[in-house]
């Protein structure tokens, strides 16, 4: 399965305005600051009868939660089981039960959780806060990469230890940590919650099968850069009062053409092996003068999203996947693994340095296991760097740093 010129007319939500004036080119800061919430393991745990959920809250108001950290909604895909939005900076996938909100630039990610739960709380009728007054949802990951240009971060986010510190103001049980060598200045800050769980039961399993795999890229070869790079106009349009964001001139929308076309030329819409049995949903975007977002999900309730800030000097990609490759091909018959992932990926974007992150519920995860013992010949042309791994309460975590062989032997 491939994306077809079908998902330029199907979108449940989208700015025009906003697609058509956006201009990004200040943009700088390509790592991104990554915030889950599971507030119940999943869609059954949710007290009944309180039948809201997450997606029960209206765009509108995803879309002021969203101002508060700077950054709008530019698209939105929806399926039976999640909405993905495309943001002017990254993305937001919600779920019954769960958020994942990921935003680079100079963006204020934490400054959502205050009315993100006022929220919560006003109209879904939800309470999870502890004893001690603080939030005690199922499980809270914040992570990110060292930034590039901390100084231009916006208040908190320009240091660890400050973001830390507010994330403990709101939430209970957080423990940070810093992943990789404390000597560079590209590790990776992990910071995340114990898990509830009075909210487990026999009942509620379904999340044992949850795993996410992250590469962060940084230093991407020029040419691979340069696929990301378009000379739209950015226009000046004023749409009439009675504009719903929703009409059949979505496929005339020049950035999402462009990304629909950046998708294709590049292949990114085959990073996973599919075929006809596999629902597939796509939703891209080109930025002017450069920059590229897409959330593809797969299978209706699974998604892989992708970031591309292609600027020589700090260029950097990301990708992201809550995918279970190994499921998926058992569902298609066609074997492959997140090896054959990360692999795809990096054909695309030849980057200088890079770090992997897979989170997984076991050791036995069959992608743990597998990208635990990735050997020499699984990556060509990169050198490990480091490997470790974490044992997080009832979450394993294995991390990666790889550089282009060519560089470690200094022969750029």
């Amino acid at each position: 399965m491939t994306v077809t010129i079908k998902e330029l007319t199907n979108h449940s939500y989208i700015d025009h305005e906003l697609s058509a004036t956006l201009d990004s080119t200040e943009a700088f800061e390509g790592p991104e600051k990554l915030l889950e919430i599971w507030f119940y393991p999943n869609k059954t745990a949710i007290p009944v009868p309180k039948a809201k959920t997450l997606r029960s809250i209206a765009v509108e108001k995803w879309v002021h939660i969203l101002k508060l950290v700077k950054c709008d909604v530019l698209s939105i895909k929806s399926t039976d089981t999640m909405d993905a939005f495309l943001l002017s900076e990254s993305s937001l996938f919600v779920y019954d039960h769960k958020i994942t909100l990921k935003t680079c630039g100079t963006t204020t990610t934490l400054f959502c959780l205050e009315e993100l739960f006022n929220v919560i709380e006003h109209e879904l009728d939800w309470d999870l806060k502890h004893e001690d007054k603080k939030y005690f949802p199922y499980k809270v990951f914040y992570s990110r990469r060292c930034f590039m240009f901390p100084l231009k971060q916006r208040s908190i986010h320009k240091n660890w230890n400050d973001e830390v510190d507010y994330l403990n103001k709101f939430f209970c049980y957080g423990k940070s940590y810093m992943v990789g060598r404390n000597n560079q200045d590209d590790h990776w800050n992990l910071y995340v919650s114990d898990t509830r769980k009075d909210m487990q039961s026999e009942e509620n399993a379904e999340n044992e099968n949850d795993e996410t795999l992250e590469i962060l890229m940084t230093g991407l070869d020029p040419a691979c850069a340069d696929k990301f790079v378009c000379n739209r106009e950015v226009k000046d349009v004023v749409f009439s009062e009675n504009n719903d964001n929703k009409s059949n001139d979505d496929a005339d929308d020049e950035g999402h053409l462009l990304g629909y076309n950046m998708t294709k030329k590049t292949r990114l819409d085959k990073v996973y092996e599919t075929d006809s049995n596999v629902s597939f949903h796509h939703d891209a975007f080109a930025f002017s003068p450069c920059g590229y977002s897409s959330n593809i999900i797969l299978q209706n309730e699974y998604y892989y999203t992708l970031h591309v800030t292609p600027e020589k000097g700090w260029s950097y990609a990301s990708f992201e996947s809550n995918v279970p490759v190994s499921l998926l091909a058992q569902q298609t018959g066609k074997e492959q693994d997140n090896i054959d992932v990360f692999g795809r990926v990096l054909d695309v974007f030849k980057p200088k340095d890079l770090c992997l992150t897979f989170f997984a519920k076991s050791m036995s995860n069959p992608s743990f296991q597998k990208l635990m013992k990735m050997s020499k010949n699984s990556i060509p042309h990169y050198k490990k760097m480091d490997r470790i791994i974490y044992d997080l309460d009832d979450y394993q975590l294995l991390y990666y740093k790889f550089q282009r062989e060519e560089d470690v032997d200094g022969k750029i």
